[in-house]
């Protein structure tokens, strides 16, 4: 098995990237979107009720704020992805991921039995952005009773970072589920696992005519050890009209880090997410990987790239800022 598998694969086999500028997109009375406000001192409830409704410019000042106050909003954000309604439920797992609140897993685990599929849908990915060994209870569970094949895949996704050897075994059947989507995820998650079985599947989906199975299978290829893997993503990349050729570039990146330290990883990650003008896709991966690395290095890189204007420097600043906030 290659690396650290406990620290690979953060983004979503679907491309799920839970950044508050990504998500806070649900609809919710705009309250701080009507006037100014000093976010540093309102209650985080009501926080949490503008941010969808703002502006974009409110949205990044709201979501600085939150990621500052965390002590304060992490409580409110708990209650909130338990008790709250529909959009307050989505939105409060996604803040718990975007802040990297392990204190929050055993909301979001409730969150994951919710009677709405959305809800569950969100509340599954956040518990495989965290990644958290104490979810894989939960993650087991789902494989064996969620119907939602959102919810399965992301659930399959979150055991192959976090599960035992021994969930192999659970994982493997999978392998012949009806839909070509779960059988790529499976293998996926197998192959973090250190078990390469599914790599045929995976190489055979890259040319599948579903686009989000493709991309999928481009991403997955990234776990495979396999020369196989290696050259397809590179034909991929060669192609003039290769398709998904950013989640390529980040699959190459994947089997590039698994040889690395973490300091040459950060420094990997950080050229990656510099050159934010060619994919945006894959700085914000890169970020992403920066912040769950959690070395010095990678906050460095995150401190340097913070102060870009741009989405990508926004992201990094938001990142940095839950980082250090954390007691």
């Amino acid at each position: 098995m290659r690396g650290n598998r406990t620290t690979r694969g953060h983004s979503g086999l679907q491309a799920l990237l839970l950044s508050a500028a990504a998500l806070l997109t649900l609809t919710a009375a705009p309250a701080f979107a009507q006037a100014p406000a000093d976010y540093r001192s309102a209650d985080p409830r009501a926080l949490l009720r503008a941010l969808p409704g703002a502006p974009p410019e409110t949205r990044a000042e709201i979501a600085a704020a939150m990621a500052a106050r965390r002590t304060q909003v992490l409580p409110t954000l708990w209650d909130a992805a338990r008790f709250g309604d529909r959009a307050e439920k989505m939105l409060a797992c996604s803040l718990i991921a975007e802040l990297r609140d392990r204190d929050g897993v055993d909301a979001l685990v409730d969150a994951s039995a919710d009677a709405d599929v959305r809800v569950r849908r969100r509340a599954a990915t956040a518990l495989r952005i965290l990644a958290d060994r104490r979810a894989a209870p939960r993650l087991r569970a789902l494989l064996g009773g969620e119907a939602d094949l959102g919810v399965l895949k992301t659930a399959l996704a979150g055991l192959g970072r976090i599960g035992l050897a021994r969930d192999a075994q659970a994982i493997a059947p999978f392998l012949a589920h009806a839909d070509l989507g779960v059988r790529v995820v499976a293998a996926g998650a197998l192959a973090l696992l250190g078990d390469e079985q599914g790599l045929a599947l995976v190489l055979q989906a890259t040319d599948a005519g579903d686009p989000g199975v493709q991309k999928s299978a481009t991403y997955v290829l990234g776990f495979f050890a396999a020369p196989a893997a290696a050259a397809r993503l590179q034909a991929i990349v060669d192609d003039p009209q290769g398709a998904w050729k950013a989640y390529a570039l980040i699959a190459l990146t994947e089997r590039q880090l698994a040889a690395q330290p973490p300091a040459t990883q950060a420094a990997t990650l950080a050229a990656l997410a510099r050159r934010s003008g060619r994919s945006r896709t894959q700085a914000e991966w890169a970020v992403d990987r920066l912040t769950d690395l959690g070395t010095p290095q990678a906050a460095a890189a995150l401190r340097a790239l913070s102060d870009r204007p741009t989405p990508v420097g926004r992201l990094a600043a938001r990142r940095l800022l839950a980082l250090e906030a954390q007691p």
